[in-house]
């Protein structure tokens, strides 16, 4: 098992590098418009979830001539995706925070990952993303939108140290 998340993890690493990279620019850029993305985003999943649900349903009462519990279900995620845009700004204040301990374990990740390739460069690099990662989860509710255009970089950073990291490995396998 351990073997199949290792090659996996290193199959998509440029992939997911470069999926770090833009979401890295696109919160340095537009923090606010970014959150606002995210929660829309959220909230539309909800609601075509609830729709689907809704749907399915319907279907199922068309066969079988009575509602089952999807119409519930479907009505309950489509006044969630309708909370969730209304408290959204609530929700999005403990982001720093979550945002944080992903980089904190990212980081400890490759920090593993480095001392374990002895690359020195690498280790001050994921040293300095568990301190960034740390200082977001301490410190998480001043200046909400510079500590998350701080995430947007650092984001990026560890795209860039996934495409850098996944040459060096391949690197390593070869020889």
């Amino acid at each position: 098992m351990l073997k199949n998340f290792k090659e996996n993890f290193q199959r998509h690493a440029i992939l997911r590098a470069v999926i770090f990279i833009l979401i890295g620019a696109a919160i340095f850029i537009n923090p606010e418009g970014f959150l606002r993305f995210i929660g829309y985003l959220i909230a539309g999943y909800l609601t075509l979830l609830g729709v689907i649900k809704i749907y399915q349903n319907h279907k199922l009462k068309q066969q079988t001539g009575s509602y089952g519990m999807g119409l519930a279900g479907g009505i309950i995620l489509i006044i969630l995706a309708g909370v969730f845009l209304y408290f959204a700004p609530t929700l999005f204040s403990i982001l720093p925070f979550l945002l944080g301990l992903a980089i904190v374990i990212n980081g400890l990740m490759h920090l593993i990952v480095a001392l374990n390739i002895k690359s020195t460069g690498w280790t001050i690099f994921c040293i300095l993303l568990v301190i960034g990662g740390a200082v977001l989860v301490f410190n998480p509710f001043q200046s909400t939108l510079i500590l998350f255009q701080t995430f947007g970089v650092i984001l990026a950073c560890i795209g860039i140290s996934e495409i850098v990291g996944h040459f060096q490995n391949s690197s390593t396998r070869k020889s």
